[in-house]
Formats: structure tokens, sequence, C-alpha cells
């Protein structure tokens, strides 16, 4: 039997990831680790950021083991083709840039522990925090730089798929997507 909208759980957890992630944009771009304020934004983003890997983890693979709906069959390839890179790379960014952040922190100069949302500990990433010199300065690097390029990624591609589900249910009324995903919506 053919799916006409995703599962409950694929709904519940694609909306929470999409709040947990502009619940995100607005942290980052409010930091400032020089004032009380804003370490505590800056221990709030890393609990949330946490937060979205486990979610996104968990959202892989409930799409890994339950087939989405189908694509409308009036889509054009090249729009079939963009929907998956969009939504691959969308996943590429929703674990990649908790990972990376996660990096940033372990190699970090100064070693602050992670309390998630002040009360649960977390470890830093496994084998970077008691690296020494040049290769854990490296592995900061490499965290500050990805952690930057998923975020412009996140913008474009976030862009990407709210502006390719308006168009279908606005321009395209025999494509409605959104009603795949838009909570309490009829296929």
């Amino acid at each position: 039997m053919t799916r006409a909208r995703y599962s409950t759980v694929a709904i519940v957890l694609h909306w929470l990831i999409a709040a947990a992630i502009i619940f995100q944009v607005v942290l980052a771009w409010r930091m400032d680790g020089r004032t009380p304020q804003g370490f505590a934004l800056i221990q709030l983003h890393k609990s949330v950021g946490i937060s979205i890997l486990l979610l996104s983890l968990a959202r892989l693979a409930w799409r890994l083991t339950h087939r989405p709906p189908p694509l409308p069959a009036g889509m054009a390839n090249w729009e079939r083709w963009l929907a998956r890179v969009a939504h691959v790379g969308l996943y590429a960014i929703m674990i990649g840039m908790p990972i990376t952040g996660w990096i940033m922190v372990s190699t970090s100069r100064i070693q602050v522990p992670t309390l998630l949302f002040g009360t649960v500990p977390w470890p830093h990433f496994p084998g970077l925090a008691h690296l020494v010199g040049p290769a854990k300065s490296a592995w900061n690097s490499f965290g500050h730089t990805g952690h930057e390029v998923l975020a412009w990624g996140a913008y474009v591609l976030i862009a990407l798929h709210v502006a390719g589900a308006l168009k279908h249910q606005l321009f395209s009324r025999d494509e409605p997507v959104l009603a795949h995903m838009a909570p309490g919506a009829k296929p």
C-alpha cells in the first residue's frame, strides 16, 4: 500500500528538528562568549545542537526503515533529482553541524564541560580532547571551518526546501507535496 503522507513519527521528528534548527540559528546570531549571558547562550547552543544530532539520527533511522510517500507523478525529473539531493544535503547538515560543533568544543584551548540543558554531562568527542599541539589545533580548525561551511549550506538548502514545498503547494496544484508533511493536513 502506498502512503499519501509521511508517518506520524516522521512528521513529529521533522517539525521538532525544524523548530530546533530555527531556534539554533537565532542563538548562533546572538552568541558572544565574552559575557555571562553569551556563555549561557553558548551552553544552550551546545545542548540544542546535540538534541538536533540525536533527533536527526532517529529521523534518519526511521527514514531508512519506513518508505516515504511517493513524489507526485507530474514532477519533472530534474525536480525529483533536486528534491533527493536537497534531502541528502539536509541530513548531512543536520548530522554534520552538531558533529563539527562537538569537535570544536572538544578541541578548544579552554576545556569547558558540556552539560546538556545544565544537567546531563556530555563527553568530549572520543579521541580528540587529549590531543596536543598541532593535532588538536588542526582538528579545531577543521571543526570551525566545517561548522561555518555547513551553516551557510544550511541556509541555502533550507531556503530551497521551503521554496520547493511552497512552489508545489501554490503553483503546481497537481503536486501538493506540503500535504505529505504538514501536521493535520489531509492527503
